[in-house]
């Protein structure tokens, strides 16, 4: 929880979501921090393959076998997260500290936040991989700019709406082969985003000052990359 997520806004301005729409009274802006993750599980593992000579499974295997199947070993990290929440902003209007009205500021530093139409189901349904949830990841008819001279009502950091969470899985493979008794050769097969998951941007998080314009609620941007494969040989002497 936090009344703000930047330090120091009110001097220099700082970031553009997550700060305070009213600096006197800091008490309603009090809400989850964009840093609120809820759920965060990270698994590291890394297993030798019982296979072989020495192993409990196939250990009788001639050399030419023990060669292709013994000695591999699999690692990896799996990280299942949470999203991130969202913070809408507003268009600033007369009331904004920083609508070009304080000397020394330039406009548009501070933001407003939008008007929650009461009564409104704020998350869109569906797959959040479909193309309707891209195109609109938020009901965007629930929020409308506030009044000339007023403050929005919605939350400065939003907990019912959140990005997409995470599902990523790194993986690799590897043996080792003994080339002589003081040389080895290692071969290892490295696997990132293993399982091609793209990862979703925030959404468009500006409510337009005129209705249907603008990006809100829509996803432009992908946040990994897709999935990358490395292959290596590494020879120890």
């Amino acid at each position: 929880m936090s009344d703000t997520d930047n330090t120091s806004e009110f001097q220099d301005g700082q970031g553009d979501t997550g700060e305070r729409q009213d600096e006197y009274n800091p008490r309603v802006e009090k809400s989850i921090s964009l840093q609120d993750i809820a759920n965060n599980l990270v698994i590291n593992y890394g297993v030798d393959l019982p296979l072989g000579h020495g192993q409990p499974y196939l250990s009788r295997i001639s050399g030419m076998g023990n060669a292709v199947i013994g000695g591999w070993r699999v690692n990896g990290i799996t990280t299942l997260r949470s999203g991130v929440p969202i913070a809408l902003t507003a268009p600033a209007n007369g009331l904004s500290q920083f609508d070009g009205g304080t000397p020394g500021f330039g406009p548009g530093l501070g933001n407003m936040r939008p008007d929650y139409v009461s009564g409104c189901h704020k998350s869109e349904p569906g797959s959040p991989h479909s193309n309707a949830r891209v195109n609109e990841w938020l009901n965007t008819t629930c929020f409308t700019p506030p009044g000339n001279y007023s403050f929005g009502n919605e939350p400065r950091v939003d907990p019912t709406m959140k990005s997409e969470g995470l599902d990523n899985w790194d993986f690799s493979v590897n043996k080792a082969f003994d080339i002589t008794e003081q040389m080895k050769l290692r071969f290892a097969a490295d696997f990132f985003d293993l399982f091609n998951h793209a990862q979703f941007g925030l959404p468009g998080e500006g409510v337009p000052r005129v209705a249907n314009t603008g990006n809100l609620g829509q996803i432009n941007s992908q946040t990994n990359l897709p999935r990358t494969v490395q292959l290596s040989l590494r020879i120890s002497f």
